[in-house]
């Protein structure tokens, strides 16, 4: 039988994909693409924004096109809205962001019966983190490993703790094994996921996000790089900052710390859990134990009382910390969030002008950034060959393309950065 997937929104719901995928693999389901026909569709969905709420709906009448078998759709906008996507016409399978290591069994059941099965479970009384088994790893570049699940910061416009719950750590164990079966596997670089990654310890006693990256320095053997895939700022400690330091040839330099925006009268709105002033000298702290480090953000405009004044102090404060990348997006207002109760919200075209006017600083940026490695050589892990052009990211995040006919996807490449370009540089290689 043949089996096939479409996968939104963020890496965590890759991983869980992938983990769902394995064991469909395993019982000698084929993969095949997902405009291909198959027995059995899965589509993990997203609900972030309005955006992916639509690409959701988009996806699901893609599939029903090709008339599966079975369609099984889970995620973060199923925990929500699952009554949106039932269908009497069609049999489905339908879980939130829980159980979702039975899908497998339920899908199984529903090929024997013709029967739909539909398990929702309300995810803010969800305690424990759900193991999924990862068997097997399709991408060999980069490793992501899903460390924790849910949210407790409630950020007003954010519908995401109320589709997967408050914060819940995964075994110490079960990660520490998952790295090191990936290294085994040649993966190079680790990449350290969640909903809200160094949330990891809150809910353990005597534990913390600094205790699990130093355990895993010392346990796995054989371990190349690790990146944390996002830290917010009040949880960079002085003790994470120890750990980064202490073991510098295993961390990327790197660290992608959210800032959503540059006014404090916006993020006061937002109920984020600092200011201005906090996120700029935590930064400037970073720097002074890691001067050339790379940081990255997200950043929401468009915000319902960022006004003309707030938005240029947004402007003015991305410069003054001076990030190497920049993700921007305009905000969306989610029904069932605090921000959507506010009943107020800007044009659209104005939005977009935004964003615009923070893409056009984000590559001067970008670009300063770069500069700074000019003629310098980095550590590429190959991503993608096309044609002998090489494709890849560096510890610092610096996406690099450059000639190598025999380059490996998978492999490390070092390579010398020659010309400055966004989003790419040119490099030169040195070895692999």
């Amino acid at each position: 039988m043949k089996v096939n997937y479409c996968s939104l929104g963020c890496k965590v719901n890759l991983y869980e994909t992938e983990a769902v995928l394995n064991e469909f693999i395993d019982n000698d389901f084929k993969l095949v693409s997902f405009n291909e026909k198959a027995d059995v569709t899965i589509i993990n969905t997203c609900t972030v924004t309005n955006t992916a709420d639509q690409k959701t709906r988009q996806m699901i009448h893609k599939a029903l096109r090709n008339k599966p078998k079975v369609l099984a759709i889970m995620g973060c906008f199923v925990a929500l809205d699952y009554k949106e996507i039932v269908d009497q016409d069609v049999t489905q399978v339908i879980i939130g962001t829980s159980n979702r290591s039975k899908l497998y069994d339920y899908v199984i059941k529903a090929l024997e019966n013709k029967t739909s099965f539909i398990d929702i479970e309300d995810p803010l009384e969800i305690v424990d983190y759900e193991e999924l088994k990862l068997s097997r790893f399709v991408d060999k570049t980069r490793g992501f490993v899903k460390i924790q699940d849910g949210c407790n910061n409630f950020c007003s416009y954010c519908r995401i703790p109320y589709a997967r719950g408050r914060s819940r750590s995964r075994d110490k164990d079960n990660i520490i094994k998952e790295i090191q079966d990936l290294t085994n596997n040649g993966v190079y670089e680790i990449v350290l996921t969640g909903i809200n990654t160094a949330s990891y310890g809150e809910d353990l006693e005597n534990y913390s996000f600094a205790d699990l990256l130093e355990e895993i320095v010392l346990k796995v053997k054989g371990l190349g790089r690790l990146r944390i895939s996002s830290i917010e700022v009040t949880e960079i400690t002085d003790e994470v900052l120890k750990v980064i330091k202490k073991y510098p040839s295993h961390f990327c330099n790197h660290l992608h710390i959210p800032l959503q925006s540059g006014s404090d009268v916006v993020l006061k709105e937002m109920n984020r859990k600092y200011d201005t002033s906090y996120y700029f000298q935590k930064i400037q702290k970073i720097r002074e134990h890691f001067p050339l480090i790379n940081i990255t953000t997200d950043l929401m405009v468009g915000f319902y009382n960022e006004t003309k004044e707030e938005f240029e102090k947004v402007k003015e404060f991305i410069q003054k910390v001076e990030f190497g990348e920049i993700h921007v997006f305009p905000y969306s207002r989610r029904k069932g969030t605090l921000a959507y109760e506010a009943k107020k919200d800007l044009k659209g075209d104005l939005k977009k002008a935004r964003v615009n006017e923070v893409l056009s600083i984000n590559k001067e940026l970008a670009l300063k950034y770069q500069a700074k490695y000019l003629n310098q050589i980095l550590e590429i892990v190959i991503e993608k060959n096309e044609k002998g052009i090489c494709f890849g990211h560096a510890s610092n995040y610096l996406k690099v393309a450059f000639k190598d006919l025999q380059g490996k996807v998978g492999s490390v490449a070092k390579v010398r950065l020659v010309e400055l370009g966004y989003p790419l540089g040119k490099g030169e290689v040195i070895e692999v």
